[in-house]
């Protein structure tokens, strides 16, 4: 008479399938592991503005925003240079010189500046002078106040343009959005 148990082969091909789920849920939890660790780009750069703007106020001197593209971080400095604070993408990164190749493994964004130029024509829609001349390497913030200026973010295969308030620091939304 046979008995009612499961066989080995059976046993086997059962720990065989749940070896392979885990092994699925294992890759897709370093993933969200791994993403955990960057923040959106454009959401770390209002929180730096908003700190520049804090800074330039608090210190009554100028704070100065700009963008460490090799390290995918925003720097508030004073005049002089002297990081005020900085705003990683990117958390728990290695800051040390042998470590660079680990920074060019990552997909790193491209922040740019761009003052926005005096306005003129008729209607006052545009500007005479030309994208180039407009391009900032950092931002100045003097007493809480800082130029009309927009920020071009290229990430990820996506490309978002945010412009700047030049008295609260606070993104400015377009009527046609």
């Amino acid at each position: 008479m046979r008995s009612r148990g499961f066989t080995i082969v059976e046993i086997l091909l059962v720990l065989a399938l749940l070896a392979t789920i885990a092994g699925m849920v294992a890759v897709g939890a370093v993933g969200m592991i791994d993403a955990a660790k960057m923040e959106p780009p454009d959401r770390v750069l209002k929180r730096a503005v908003l700190d520049a703007v804090y800074h330039a106020s608090e210190r009554k001197a100028p704070a100065f925003l700009r963008y460490d593209g090799k390290k995918a971080t925003f720097l508030v400095t004073d005049a002089g240079g002297a990081i005020l604070a900085e705003h990683a993408i990117y958390e728990d990164m290695p800051s040390g010189e042998d470590d660079d190749d680990v920074w060019d493994e990552l997909d790193l964004p491209k922040v740019t500046f761009q003052a926005e130029g005096p306005l003129a024509g008729e209607g006052g829609g545009t500007t005479q002078l030309e994208d180039r001349h407009l391009v900032l390497t950092r931002i100045p913030f003097q007493s809480a106040v800082s130029p009309p200026f927009q920020a071009k973010i290229a990430f990820s295969d996506k490309e978002q343009i945010l412009r700047f308030d030049p008295f609260s620091g606070f993104v400015v939304v377009d009527e046609d959005e």
